[in-house]
């Protein structure tokens, strides 16, 4: 059988039909690798030599096979066998299709090469390093004790996982109780949905985002956010026409939520499957995990936003936060936990929220008071155990004689919510034969 071991490489024959998209074709590829090269064959003969040759390469190029009946062959027009083709995860038409020979891998090399100078993404190719294979079922687990470099590329911050968690949160829980939002609940949604329209990341920074004062050029456009981003403001506008009143009816939030989504293009990736936050089996993480990841990121990309203005105030993104747990969180035990939390246990207030990097790092121990509280749970995803974090595989430096460097803990803070991986539109598009 494929697939025993959890640095195996998938090499079975990709199998396509009418109902099958871009994304699919990239199932078992690494996600961390932008590439893939596909080797169409005749019969069962050198595509899986020629996927175990490029093992090496996979934090950067995944490797798969298809035989000569596959529809991918008359949709790419191949009439000779072996032919190797290659793509990128944003785009669709092949980088490189030539016949399978000795050079075929060096080839390969030069074609990746070229693409990311062209695309100022350069980065080594050669490696002896081996990411983890991300599969559809079964997912093997990996030990990121013994294996950290393996784990490391699990952990990343996903457009996709934000937009999947926004709407979510601000379409199926702000309307889950039927009647009219009035009184403190229209307030905290008036107030999450303004924090929403002015700090939820629309960049993702790509280089040392410390140097963000002298340099905010080396950054990529998060295309999908954008346009999210006008439908937070749209909505915030809405809310602002019924403050005279204070309240509105939940049909009339959902019709205009639904509307204005449509106005801009449907931003909110509904069909699409989660990145970082998927769980090694559909129990585990999800929307709880997208939405900690933007809570984290709001938090982030306001410091971040007014890094330069002459007067902050670190509370208001953490109240607004909590606000709207408060209302709107639908799993009742997690809201009543995270309330204890923030009022009792670890109380939020201006003694423990002072300046304006206390945004980040006040969310971030409360976090990791949850993650301790809820290790071992039978809601804990095996793959992903609720551990302290950051875990020294993701930040060496944050550790030091057993304890947390605040300082390295900010700098990881923002080059790890800084650094967002965009939403891959291609992935949730059919194959067009």
């Amino acid at each position: 059988m494929f697939n025993r071991y959890p640095d195996w490489p998938n090499l079975g024959h990709i199998a396509v039909d009418s109902r099958t998209t871009y994304g699919q074709l990239w199932d078992g590829v690494p996600q961390k690798a932008n590439y893939m090269a596909i080797l169409f064959e005749e019969y069962d003969g050198v595509g899986a030599q020629f996927v175990m040759d490029l093992i090496s390469r996979s934090h950067i190029l995944g490797a798969r096979r298809a035989l000569s009946n596959s529809p991918l062959v008359q949709m790419l027009n191949i009439r000779n066998f072996p032919t190797v083709a290659l793509f990128r995860r944003d785009h669709q038409q092949a980088l490189y299709m030539q016949r399978y020979t000795n050079q075929t891998v060096k080839d390969i090399d030069d074609a990746i090469t070229n693409d990311m100078e062209q695309g100022g993404r350069r980065a080594p190719i050669l490696t002896t390093t081996l990411a983890p294979v991300t599969t559809t079922t079964n997912t093997p687990l990996i030990d990121c004790h013994s294996h950290p470099e393996r784990c490391r590329d699990m952990y990343y911050v996903s457009e996709t996982d934000m937009l999947k968690a926004m709407r979510m949160a601000l379409l199926d829980e702000v309307t889950r109780v039927p009647g009219a939002i009035r009184g403190d609940n229209f307030t905290n949604l008036h107030e999450f949905m303004t924090l929403l329209s002015n700090h939820f990341p629309v960049l993702s920074f790509q280089n040392d985002i410390r140097r963000m004062r002298a340099k905010r050029t080396t950054s990529v456009i998060l295309r999908n956010s954008e346009r999210a981003r006008l439908v937070f403001t749209h909505m915030r506008e809405f809310l602002e026409g019924r403050k005279s009143i204070g309240s509105v009816s939940s049909d009339e939030y959902r019709r205009q939520f639904e509307s204005v989504e449509r106005v801009y293009a449907s931003p909110f990736p509904v069909n699409s499957t989660w990145q970082h936050c998927k769980g090694s089996s559909p129990m585990y993480r999800g929307y709880t995990c997208g939405l900690w990841t933007t809570f984290h990121a709001l938090t982030v990309h306001t410091y971040i936003d007014t890094i330069k203005d002459d007067y902050v105030n670190p509370m208001k993104p953490l109240s607004t936060i909590q606000g709207w747990v408060k209302s709107y969180f639908g799993c009742e035990h997690c809201r009543n936990h995270f309330m204890h939390m923030t009022t009792t246990l670890f109380p939020l207030n201006e003694r423990r929220v002072r300046h304006p990097h206390d945004m980040m790092t006040y969310l971030w121990r409360a976090h990791n008071i949850v993650n301790n509280r809820l290790h071992g749970d039978s809601t804990e995803d095996p793959q992903f155990t609720k551990m302290q974090f950051p875990a020294p595989f993701l930040c060496p430096t944050c550790h030091s004689g057993g304890q947390f460097s605040r300082r390295q803990i900010r700098n990881f803070l923002l080059r790890y919510y800084g650094s967002i991986k965009p939403h891959n539109r291609l992935a949730d598009q059919r194959l067009a034969f």
